[in-house]
């Protein structure tokens, strides 16, 4: 969705938005590749005003998504929720030093979002929103065992015997060390 810069030049304006994952193409890579399932629309609420140049955007995004636990790979689901902040300008403002002498800064380093002047892509700045409030180790739950590195059984549900099988032989040949005194 594009939010054209002279339908909210010196004014507010709230948005509601809601679009389905295969608007977002990185979202959707995610559903194609890593078995990610967004059980609903990506819901975005934004608040967008103007202050001295400077497009601000505040907004609020809500999804549900059903992820593979990283230990045993049952599916776990999350609902997302959080809050942003992002500022956009046409150019960055010219900074000076304390000694007069101007600083180059880049946007990232002021915190700003550079635009074309003419439009703003808030799916690049959604998309990028709900990759961050994704966890990075997704589990069923803490207490989750994962899965039998031998066999391949989910160890949550039944015990495996492949630990009781193996014999570590890492440290057999001390096994008759004695230390003198």
């Amino acid at each position: 969705m594009q939010l054209r810069a002279e339908d909210i030049k010196d004014h507010h304006s709230g948005l509601h938005i809601e679009q389905s994952v295969d608007q977002y193409p990185i979202l959707a890579q995610l559903v194609k590749d890593g078995g990610y399932v967004f059980r609903t629309p990506v819901q975005v609420d934004v608040h967008v005003s103007v202050v001295g140049g400077v497009i601000e955007l505040d907004g609020h995004i809500q999804v549900e998504v059903e992820i593979p636990c990283g230990r045993c790979l049952t599916p776990s689901v999350y609902s997302l929720s959080g809050d942003f902040h992002q500022s956009f300008v046409e150019e960055l403002p010219n900074i000076t030093g304390e000694d007069g002498e101007e600083l180059e800064l880049t946007a990232e380093e002021m915190g700003l979002e550079l635009f074309d002047g003419e439009a703003i892509d808030l799916d690049d700045e959604v998309q990028q929103q709900v990759v961050l409030l994704l966890p990075a180790h997704p589990l069923c739950d803490e207490a989750c065992k994962g899965l039998c590195v031998e066999c391949g059984a989910n160890l949550n549900e039944e015990p495996c015997e492949c630990a009781e099988k193996k014999v570590s032989m890492h440290f057999a040949a001390l096994k008759d060390f004695k230390v003198e005194k």
